[in-house]
């Protein structure tokens, strides 16, 4: 996520120093040597991809013991300011990807190395601090040639089935972690849409989206109907989901990323087949321990591009179910595993996921051109939030988009209350 800034300014306390400390801690070695450090900002995508931190790359040479220097970097997530910062930290967002990064993904990369699986879930996280700012350390995935998925685009098969498995490899370890260690995931049971009053600015975002949609649906001859429908969702969104997170995931719960599409997705490509060979997660600020249909619903409706999902959904769910069991079963899981039909029920319980993520995340993706300059244009009925809306939703590659996949959505009863 980024803040969308113009006037970039590196932190003051992003020194050569800190730098040298932090990876002398991580590394074990004393002698390790920074020098020449250079700050740009790592803004992934399109400045609307996010509003919830500053992104920074810190370049710099690198010198451990007696070897030679060598290029190295890292990835600084750092504290929002202004009106941002605020909405982050009532919401707890930082809090939330920290624990995340301290206590839940070394245990599921642990878990994984336990029955020989060197899957690689996320970037390796080299510090973090909530005091007196939060803010982490990353690993630098370009480093390793992982790279961003092209820029205006949904994921094809050959992004989403690698994508798909890594997803089922994490919620299979972190349903071990909540059997055996569930004081581990407490803080991840509040579901982004709550009841908590800390909540307030950020749900916004959801309800203006998806009424922007309907503005747009309702120029649409043969839509009459689904345009009603959908400013009916607008209006009750936030309801439906309230309930929706408090009537699933009661039975199995994992560790959802909840906020799982294209720009917290980075891939690797193969340099003989030209095909993707694996792919880390980023950003858990949205984190919350549910149902694995959050996450499913989410990803494949709002990221991958409609003529394969009508094509290969049912697939894609085989391939995640039977790489969930495969791994529960490797690390002798005493609970029940969810079977394909049961996936399937969820899904559809858990549907409003999908058109979330089909109304407020996917016109993001298409878009061209500069993003949103402050939060409450991307949260509020502004003059220049509803410009910015407006223009995602008109765009003709969402157009087409949006076109099919609200008929799917009528079809299947998605959008009926």
């Amino acid at each position: 996520m980024g803040t969308g800034s113009k006037n970039y300014q590196a932190p003051e306390w992003l020194t050569v120093e800190f730098l040298q400390d932090v990876l002398k801690e991580h590394f074990k070695e004393e002698q390790l040597v920074v020098s020449e450090l250079l700050v740009k900002s790592a803004q992934v995508g399109d400045q609307a991809a996010g509003f919830a931190s500053e992104m920074h790359r810190a370049s710099f040479n690198l010198q451990r013991g007696s070897q030679a220097k060598s290029k190295f970097s890292v990835i600084v997530k750092d504290h929002p300011k202004g009106q941002t910062g605020a909405v982050a930290q009532r919401s707890k967002l930082f809090k939330r990807e920290i624990l995340a990064y301290k206590e839940v993904l070394p245990r599921v990369q642990a878990l994984l190395k336990s029955i020989g699986d060197e899957t690689k879930i996320a970037p390796t996280c080299y510090y973090t601090t909530e005091s007196p700012e939060p803010f982490l350390i990353l690993e630098d995935m370009q480093l390793s040639g992982f790279e961003n998925f092209e820029r205006g685009r949904l994921l094809n098969l050959d992004y989403v089935l690698p994508t798909i498995e890594k997803v089922a490899k994490l919620h299979a370890c972190s349903a071990i972690i909540a059997q055996e260690s569930p004081e581990v995931l407490e803080f991840f049971d509040e579901a982004p849409i709550s009841r908590n009053p800390d909540r307030r600015d950020f749900l916004t975002f959801f309800p203006v989206n998806i009424r922007c949609v309907a503005e747009e649906v309702a120029h649409w001859k043969g839509y009459e109907e689904i345009t009603e429908k959908m400013f009916l969702l607008a209006e009750n969104v936030l309801q439906r989901a309230l309930t929706m997170f408090e009537s699933t995931g009661k039975e199995f719960r994992v560790f959802n990323l909840t906020d799982l599409w294209i720009n917290n997705l980075l891939f690797h490509i193969n340099n003989e087949t030209k095909e993707p060979d694996d792919v880390v997660t980023l950003d858990y600020q949205l984190a919350y321990v549910g149902s694995p249909t959050i996450d499913l619903n989410y990803f494949l409706y709002g990221s991958l591009n409609e003529n394969v999902r009508k094509v290969h959904f049912k697939y894609i769910v085989l391939k995640y179910q039977r790489m969930l069991q495969q791994t529960l079963e490797k690390l002798n899981y005493k609970g029940h595993i969810p079977t394909l039909k049961e996936l399937h029920i969820e899904m559809i319980n858990t549907s409003l996921m999908g058109v979330i993520g089909a109304t407020c995340l996917t016109p993001l993706i298409f878009r061209e051109g500069a993003g949103f300059e402050n939060l409450e244009d991307l949260n509020s009925r502004t003059e220049s939030g509803d410009r910015f809306r407006r223009e995602n939703v008109e765009n003709p590659k969402y157009r087409a988009f949006l076109q099919r996949t609200i008929k799917e959505f009528e079809l299947s009863g998605f959008l009926d209350i």
